[in-house]
């Protein structure tokens, strides 16, 4: 293994540091202080458990997006990036288990919340990560920057369509488009057909760039 492909390489040691790091600020923000609980009583205010949740959701999809980029320059073949790339997103996970772990108590009652949203978040790390390997190696190809189109398209496919959710009689559907929204709704109080259709959008995407990536690896190594 080259060292920019490794797990240990400067750029995904950084991604890391910064995933726990940020996770952790936003675990202890959500937990409340001694002087919080006193005030409990009087003001009846508690920080939303979503806060940290929300957090690692975001930061373990930005990490799958910097490793996709990353991913581009590694020289591999198709499945062996793809699953280096894997490997990236489930370590970065695996990194965050002791904090989830211990964020079980804000959802009492609700302990099929943690594999569920472990499972979800996961899956939607590396479908960004593997779009991001696409949109890296088109750019490479035909030598254009895709550094801003990678990170609207992020902020797009988060935001839009769970906005659009709010609008009076839109669908279910579309909310659980947006890995914000169903995530959302996976701590909430979520339905089988619901969860089967926000694991099978993003399963689905993923499958679907993988004949490009493979399209574009096969023409960069012929080059």
């Amino acid at each position: 293994m080259r060292r920019r492909d490794s797990v240990l390489s400067a750029g995904a040691v950084q991604g890391y540091f910064l995933l726990l790091f940020a996770c952790g600020a936003a675990l202890l923000l959500t937990i409340p202080s001694g002087a919080r609980v006193a005030q409990l009583l009087d003001v009846q205010w508690r920080p939303s458990p979503l806060i940290f949740h929300i957090t690692c959701l975001t930061l373990l999809a930005l990490l799958g997006t910097f490793r996709g980029i990353a991913a581009a320059t590694w020289e591999r073949p198709a499945w062996r990036t793809l699953y280096g790339l894997a490997g990236h997103v489930l370590l970065g996970q695996l990194l965050l288990l002791p904090y989830l772990f211990f964020a079980r108590a804000l959802f009492p009652g609700k302990e099929h919340v943690l594999p569920l949203f472990v499972i979800y978040s996961s899956l939607v790390s590396f479908m960004l990560g593997s779009i991001a390997l696409r949109l890296d190696l088109w750019g490479r190809a035909r030598n254009v920057h895709t550094f801003m189109l990678q990170y609207a398209l992020f902020a797009l496919f988060f935001l839009v369509p769970w906005s659009l959710g709010f609008v009076p009689g839109m669908p279910l559907l579309v909310t659980l488009v947006s890995p914000l929204g169903a995530t959302l709704y996976i701590l909430g109080s979520p339905s089988t057909a619901g969860l089967l259709v926000a694991l099978a959008f993003v399963l689905l995407l993923t499958l679907a760039q993988v004949p490009g990536i493979r399209r574009l690896i096969r023409r960069s190594h012929a080059v």
